[in-house]
C-alpha cells in the first residue's frame, strides 16, 4: 500500500513513517521540507491537490496540525486556518481520489468535567484547539467513507528535538530543576511508538470511525511526571504539584479527562495498547540506543 503521511516532522509522524516503511510505500511531507520531506503547507489547497494527486496514495494519515493549545487560544484565526481548512482540504482531495484518511484528533474535545471518555461520549470541547479538531473530525467523517478518527493524548518518547512531556521531564531532571506539574491534570500517557503501531493495524485490517488509541493508565500528570523521574532513577522530590490555576494557562485545560480504550483493545491483536511501566521501559530503550 502506499501510504502519505502529511506532518511526517512531528513525533507522530516520525514514528509513524519509520514503522511503516517496512512494509508500505511511505512518502511524507513536512511544513518546510526539512529532512528530505516533500514540502507542504495544510493551508494551501492546491498544493495539498498537486501533492495527493502526484502521489496518488491509497491512504493517508494527517497529523499535521497547530498543536500548542494556548497558542491556539491566542491566535484563533491561524488554528481555524490549519486545523479546520487544512484537514477540508486534505479530507476533499482524498474523497476525490477514492484515498482512505486517518486523522488524529484530541482528548481535547471534551470539557473535562466526567472523564474517562469512551468514543460514543457526546464531546464538549472548552478550548479552541478542541473545538478546531472537533471541527476537523466531522469534516473527516462527513467527506471520506473510509475514514479513521484516532484521538489521543500526553504522546510521548525519546525524540532529540522534541518537545514531548518525556523531553521537558528529562532536561529539567538533567538541570537539576523543579519541576511544577498540575496535580489536577487527569489523562493517559501514551508512547508514540506505540501508537503509530496501532494506527498501522487499524489501517491493515481495514478498521473505520473513531478510536481511542492511548496508553492503559490514567493518572494525574504530577504522578506521570514522578514516574518518568524514577524510571530515569532520579528523586521525585523535584516535582512540585500545583493546581491547573497557579500555573496560569491561557487556555482551559480538561481536568477529569482521560480516554476508554475498550473498543481499541477488542480489536488490536498484533500493536495491543501498553501500560504506562511498558511505555517507560520501551522509552529508556530509545534513549540508551540513542546514546550508545
Amino acid at each position: 500500500m502506499k501510504i502519505a503521511v502529511i506532518g511526517a516532522e512531528g513525533q507522530v509522524g516520525h514514528f509513524l513513517r519509520q514503522g511503516l516503511a517496512a512494509r508500505h510505500q511511505v512518502v511524507g511531507t513536512s511544513l518546510d521540507g526539512r529532512d528530505n520531506l516533500h514540502p507542504l503547507d495544510i493551508r494551501d489547497a492546491a498544493a495539498v491537490r498537486d501533492f495527493l494527486r502526484t502521489q496518488a496514495p491509497e491512504y493517508v494519515i494527517l497529523t499535521a496540525a497547530l498543536t500548542h493549545v494556548d497558542l491556539c487560544e491566542e491566535r484563533p484565526e491561524e488554528a481555524e486556518a490549519i486545523n479546520v481548512r487544512g484537514t477540508e482540504h486534505v479530507a476533499e482531495t482524498c474523497r476525490q481520489l477514492g484515498a482512505g484518511l486517518a486523522f488524529f484528533s484530541s482528548e481535547y474535545v471534551f470539557d473535562g468535567r466526567s472523564g474517562p471518555y469512551a468514543e460514543a461520549d457526546d464531546p464538549a470541547p472548552a478550548s479552541v484547539y478542541g473545538r478546531t479538531k472537533l471541527a476537523g473530525e466531522r469534516i473527516v467523517a462527513e467527506r471520506v467513507d473510509n475514514h479513521l478518527i484516532i484521538r489521543t493524548t500526553v504522546v510521548f518518547s525519546y525524540l532529540a528535538g522534541s518537545m514531548n512531556f518525556f523531553m521537558q521531564v528529562l532536561e529539567r531532571a538533567q538541570k537539576d530543576q523543579v519541576l511544577r506539574v498540575p496535580r489536577d491534570q487527569y489523562s493517559n500517557p501514551t508512547q508514540a511508538v506505540n501508537l503509530a503501531g496501532a494506527l498501522g493495524e487499524l489501517i491493515e485490517t481495514g478498521k473505520r470511525g473513531v478510536y481511542h488509541l492511548v496508553g492503559l493508565d490514567r493518572l494525574q500528570r504530577a504522578d506521570f511526571a514522578c514516574r518518568i523521574l524514577r524510571a530515569l532513577d532520579h528523586d521525585c522530590g523535584r516535582v512540585q504539584p500545583v493546581t491547573t490555576a497557579e500555573l496560569g494557562q491561557k487556555a482551559p485545560r480538561p481536568l477529569a479527562a482521560g480516554l476508554k480504550t475498550d473498543k481499541a483493545r477488542s480489536v488490536l491483536q498484533a500493536h495491543p495498547l501498553w501500560d504506562l511501566d511498558t511505555a517507560l521501559r520501551f522509552t529508556l530503550s530509545q534513549m540508551r540506543g540513542r546514546e550508545s
